[in-house]
C-alpha cells in the first residue's frame, strides 16, 4: 500500500513566472517531507486539482492529502475547492481525499511579513 500523496494548489496566473512559484514551493516542500509533492492550480495552469487528483488514484493513491497555498479562507477554500473534491469523492469513494487548513493568521506568516518589512527598511 503506497503511503499517502501529497498535492498543493495554487491559485494560478495568466503569468507564467507567477506559476513558477507553486513549482519551486512544491520542490521545498518535497524536500521537507522526504516524499514527492505535486503541484496543482485553480485556474491558468496545469494540472488543474482534479487531473491532479485524478492522476494520483490512477497511479494507485488510497490517500490525498491536499493543501491549499491561501493566505485565508475567500470563496476558493470555502467552495470551490469543495465542490470539485465532492465530485472526485463520488466518483473514487474508495479514496480518502485529506483537504488541510489553508495557510491563515499563522505566527509563521507574520514572521515573513515582518522580514520583507525589515529587508525594505535596509534592516
Amino acid at each position: 500500500m503506497k503511503s499517502s500523496e501529497i498535492i498543493i494548489l495554487g491559485h494560478g496566473s495568466r503569468r507564467a513566472e507567477a506559476n513558477q512559484g507553486l513549482l519551486v514551493v512544491a520542490e521545498k516542500v518535497s524536500k521537507l517531507m522526504g516524499q514527492p509533492v505535486t503541484p496543482a492550480y485553480m485556474a491558468h495552469d496545469k494540472p488543474s486539482l482534479p487531473e491532479a487528483v485524478e492522476a494520483k488514484i490512477q497511479s494507485g493513491a488510497s490517500k490525498i492529502v491536499i493543501m491549499p497555498l491561501f493566505l485565508f479562507r475567500g470563496m476558493h477554500v470555502t467552495v470551490d475547492i469543495h465542490e470539485e473534491l465532492r465530485e472526485i469523492r463520488e466518483k473514487h469513494p474508495e479514496v480518502e481525499i485529506i483537504f488541510t487548513r489553508e495557510l491563515g493568521a499563522d505566527d509563521g506568516i507574520a514572521s515573513l511579513a515582518s522580514l520583507r518589512i525589515k529587508e525594505a527598511l535596509g534592516e
